[in-house]
């Protein structure tokens, strides 16, 4: 009879021993997780941080003034734009498309950042802490920590994608306008004296 008591005591150690060790896995796991994570959202803020915002913008309103520049060009009837012309112009638009609202594109970016660093940190604080409730009041269990973790690691990574994408596209522009700015500020130089030389003409007819 002993013998059986100290035979279940040994079986019940050993099952609460292995419960605890699965526990601590698990918890461990995620809390490996959510460092990795950590990890890459030091990454994202360090490319975010080298996004040439400065440039984007002083190109930005380059292209702006050179838009409104062939807009009033365009309608002037001693301007003519030919096939060639419309072929650079075309350039103008490929760098435009590409830097389309990068700031706000931006500013979302690093609105996201800030979030899911906050949402780690917090869940990181919620396992050291051992909490059993949030900030509204829900039950945090395995389950909870666990769902959480999944949501924001996703996030981390789709944040990532998110950045990586809107460097490409930045790139592209920057290039495109490099590549075909000295085309366009030809383009606009030869326009104008067109449109002056125009004017000219017209005023000296109406003399005669």
């Amino acid at each position: 009879m002993k013998n059986n008591r100290l035979s279940h005591l040994f079986l019940f150690c050993v099952a609460s021993s292995l419960v605890l060790i699965q526990f601590g896995c698990g918890e461990n796991k995620t809390q490996i997780e959510l460092n990795k994570a950590l990890e890459v959202m030091e990454s994202i803020s360090e490319k975010l941080a080298e996004f040439p915002m400065d440039s984007i913008a002083n190109v930005q309103d380059r292209m702006s003034a050179a838009k409104d520049d062939i807009r009033w060009l365009g309608i002037d009837s001693n301007v003519v734009f030919v096939r060639a012309d419309v072929k650079v112009i075309e350039g103008l638009s490929k760098a435009s498309r590409f830097l389309k609202d990068a700031s706000s594109r931006y500013k979302g970016l690093m609105n996201e950042t800030d979030r899911c660093k906050k949402q780690l940190y917090s869940l990181g604080e919620v396992i050291e802490s051992g909490a059993n409730r949030d900030a509204l009041g829900d039950t945090i269990d395995d389950e909870y920590i666990k769902t959480n973790a999944r949501f924001e690691v996703e996030a981390v990574a789709t944040l990532g994608k998110l950045v990586d994408e809107s460097i490409r596209l930045i790139r592209l522009g920057l290039e495109a306008d490099s590549a075909g700015w000295e085309a366009i500020d030809s383009l606009l130089v030869a326009k104008k004296g067109e449109w002056a030389r125009g004017v000219s003409g017209n005023e000296t007819e109406k003399e005669l």
